[in-house]
């Protein structure tokens, strides 16, 4: 579950297009689970041999957030191995769009950027709200919203994580620590639909704006 402000960030979206006249419906993700794993064992089926070398040039060590998401050696996998995830990527791909043919009047999917506003150093623990998309290869545009407040954004003391890692983010949640700290959102579109997807972030910001 994303933190307050994103919450916050969200519902001040929703509002500002049902008050500009536009439908909004609930999206229910799709085997995002699934898809979360799936792009991990792409990132790391080199071993993190390709990012190792870029770093090697300036002798840059890897940030602890990229590290623990570059693989080893262990990782590393065969090309027939290979060929299988991207069957599945493609799979997962064509079933995803599939439900969004289905529901043929949503434009485009509003959706969080992270489950925080702007991180904490070296505290970035999901990515599967980005990365997912990254899968589908859909376009998206980060749209900045609002910012974090303490007296606004308090945290759900009775919340029940959904897994260890949901628990964790949740718990990581200090309004005085995010304080002031900014807030987006990200519109999301179909593949190939960039400049429609630029379309709907600017109305999207002209909505908030009234």
């Amino acid at each position: 579950m994303p933190h307050p402000p994103v919450l916050r960030a969200i519902r001040l979206v929703v509002d500002a297009l049902r008050k500009a006249g536009h439908t909004v419906v609930e999206w229910q993700p799709y085997k995002h689970g699934y898809a979360f794993d799936l792009i991990g064992s792409i990132y790391g089926a080199d071993g993190g041999e390709d990012v190792r070398n870029a770093l090697a040039l300036s002798g840059e060590p890897p940030i602890p957030n990229i590290a623990t998401l570059l693989g080893t050696e262990a990782t590393r996998l065969e090309l027939n191995a290979v060929w299988d995830i991207q069957n599945k990527k493609y799979n997962y791909q064509q079933e995803y769009l599939a439900i969004w043919r289905e529901i043929s009047h949503v434009d485009g999917w509003i959706h969080p950027l992270a489950p925080h506003a702007a991180v904490k150093h070296n505290d970035f623990k999901y990515y599967g709200y980005t990365t997912v998309i990254n899968l589908l290869d859909w376009p998206a545009v980060v749209l900045p919203v609002t910012f974090a407040d303490r007296e606004t954004d308090v945290k759900d003391a009775t919340y029940k994580g959904i897994s260890p890692l949901d628990t964790e983010i949740h718990n990581d949640y200090d309004a005085d620590i995010y304080h002031g700290a900014p807030v987006s959102v990200q519109v999301i579109g179909r593949r190939l639909q960039e400049e429609y997807v630029i379309g709907l972030a600017e109305q999207i910001g002209i909505a908030l704006s009234l």
